[in-house]
């Protein structure tokens, strides 16, 4: 449930007011719903300190460095050095020397950093508004604007700030305190097919994930949880769990959903209960239907937790209610199916840009526009997420994949829970990944050796085919949804921030009501008979698709909101600073 703030001074130390200015930016960033929040980590020492907002069981400190996370190591290893060891696992770290300070991101970002450098001061974080509360200011990144509305998202390399960036993915940051400059080390993902049979790939896949599962023995099942659902990867955590680790009889699974989708065949709620009970472990199953909170409340809360990042709100309409049970059961964290073993199949590069969510405006239908008629930054993918001369479609898929999605989506998604839990994402580990890119194309076409090393484990409960979750476009259709993003876009605020015109532009295409009595047509009766490829062909060839109009209001409510919350954040901090100020100033007279 950690979220950290470190911060490194050029000339001078840090005066008395840090430890408590420090304090208060971990109070700001627990959510309102926990009653209780355990106590935070908050150390300075001369031009050194950083904040742990609500320590927990994740976190290692060695003097004045820390690792927030956990490790896939058998031995045990010097972490806390510079240029030492980098090692194995899921976290942020984070560690000093007299020359140096270094900030290291694991191999795929599962826990993304944030850093500002100025003349002055360092400050790396995993919360950007701990960096900007810590900062007292906040100067706005109109850039991100056609990435959220494109992609939901803050995009490849941006944050909400402009003078704040993002470490990159299994990468260090290395700060010269005597020179004040800094650099970045990234090591890159590369695809290099091995040759072998189809048996031993499956082999050694099957080896290294049981590898990785196997350094779980050293967490307390009776604190953490498994979410299961009916797909591959939560099952297949459970199974390796139970074959490899001899104490897994305390193991609890949860699930959660709409109330009534337990109840559903074929539904992932009802077929992870039947897994459980199958496989001989608890389960409990978390309701996710609407909170009787108003929605707006919801939805900052939302926001709040995921510092607007991504906007996959379907799963949290509960208002966190799901993580705030967890966490005031004492749970210590949950046990994460995030994996990189193959998406599906891609036939063109404007697929694959759908597929890995990295869609600018110019690729729909009704955004194609947006940036000349409203005057936003242009688009443009990273030289370094392009499709490299020779690499295969797959392998630009799957590599984008590890360096885009899962630091920009999955993290984002992750930092939602670690508002309340911890995570560990054990297909994550290096040893794990480093044999998915040995693979050839075929076998990590939608998953495909993993499945079938799911598949040989010999469970027989079948696979879910729906989701137990609401349909995001029906929520955001609700009535009371729509008055509130269309009162929030048609605002003042909203006309000062995105200029004349473009409320109207999006209000436009706000729908109420979920379609159900929409006529069949040919295209929803042929649609489901066609093979991926062709669809995929033909959304190529013949017709771009287009972001749903509710979909794209609540992008755009995100984004007001979020401005909001960083102003007032900044406002608030830079107050407190005054008030500390001339408090020291009476003092002294």
């Amino acid at each position: 449930m950690s979220k950290i703030l470190y911060a490194c001074s050029r000339n001078s130390g840090f005066s008395a007011g840090t430890k408590e200015k420090l304090n208060d930016v971990c109070n700001q960033l627990v959510p309102d719903n926990i009653d209780v929040p355990k106590h935070h980590v908050v150390r300075v020492e001369n031009d050194l300190a950083y904040a742990v907002c609500m320590d927990s069981s994740a976190l290692q400190e060695s003097r004045m460095s820390l690792l927030l996370g956990f490790l896939y190591e058998k031995n045990k290893v010097i972490w806390d050095k510079p240029k030492t060891c980098y090692p194995d696992g899921n976290y942020a770290l984070f560690r000093v020397d007299e020359a140096e300070l270094e900030v290291v991101s694991d191999c795929v970002g599962s826990r993304t950093v944030w850093y500002y450098h100025d003349e002055e001061v360092f400050v790396a974080s995993t919360s950007q508004r701990a960096i900007i509360m810590f900062l007292g200011t906040f100067k706005f990144d109109d850039r991100v604007i056609p990435w959220m509305l494109s992609t939901g998202s803050l995009g490849p390399q941006l944050s909400w700030d402009k003078r704040i960036k993002r470490l990159p993915v299994d990468s260090y940051l290395s700060l010269d305190r005597k020179s004040w400059l800094i650099s970045i080390t990234q090591t890159p993902v590369n695809y290099s097919v091995v040759d072998r049979s189809i048996e031993d790939h499956k082999k050694l896949l099957a080896e290294s994930i049981s590898q990785a599962i196997k350094y779980l023995e050293k967490i307390d099942f009776e604190r953490w949880v498994l979410p299961l659902s009916g797909g591959y990867d939560s099952r297949g955590i459970l199974l390796f769990i139970k074959n490899t680790i001899v104490s897994s009889d305390k193991l609890k699974a949860i699930t959660w959903g709409l109330e009534k989708s337990q109840y559903e065949k074929d539904n992932d709620a009802y077929v992870a209960k039947e897994l459980a009970r199958s496989v001989g472990v608890q389960h409990k199953y978390y309701h996710t239907d609407i909170s009787p909170e108003p929605l707006e409340v919801v939805f900052d809360r939302f926001l709040f937790c995921s510092e607007g990042r991504v906007d996959r709100i379907a799963g949290y309409m509960d208002g966190m209610d799901i993580w705030k049970q967890l966490h005031d059961e004492g749970v210590d964290g949950a046990i994460r199916g995030d994996e990189s073993f193959g998406e599906l199949p891609v036939s063109s590069e404007l697929n694959v840009k759908s597929i890995v969510g990295l869609g600018l405006c110019s690729d729909y239908k009704n955004l194609s526009k947006f940036i000349y008629d409203f005057g936003f930054s242009s688009q443009e993918i990273p030289i370094e997420l392009q499709k490299k001369a020779g690499e295969t479609l797959y392998a630009w898929r799957d590599r984008v994949h590890q360096e885009y999605r899962m630091p920009t989506v999955f993290a984002a998604l992750s930092d939602i829970k670690f508002s309340y839990l911890e995570e560990i994402n054990p297909l994550l580990s290096r040893s794990v990944l480093d044999v998915v890119r040995s693979l050839p194309d075929g076998l990590r076409e939608d998953k495909y050796l993993f499945k079938r090393v799911v598949e040989s484990m010999g469970d027989n409960i079948p696979f879910a085919l729906k989701s137990a979750n609401a349909n995001p476009k029906d929520i955001l259709r609700e009535r009371e949804c729509v008055d509130l993003m269309k009162s929030e876009i048609s605002s003042n605020y909203s006309a000062l921030l995105f200029g004349p015109g473009f409320a109207d532009r999006v209000i436009s295409e706000i729908r109420v009501g979920n379609g159900k009595s929409r006529k069949w047509s040919i295209k929803g009766l042929v649609s489901p008979l066609l093979p991926t490829s062709i669809k995929n062909r033909l959304r190529d060839t013949v017709a771009r698709p287009s972001v749903d109009g509710n979909v794209l209001a609540f992008r755009v409510f995100m984004i007001i909101k979020m401005h909001k919350m960083l102003s007032s954040d900044a406002s608030r901090a830079a107050n407190l600073q005054h008030r500390a100020t001339d408090e020291a100033r009476a003092a002294i007279s």
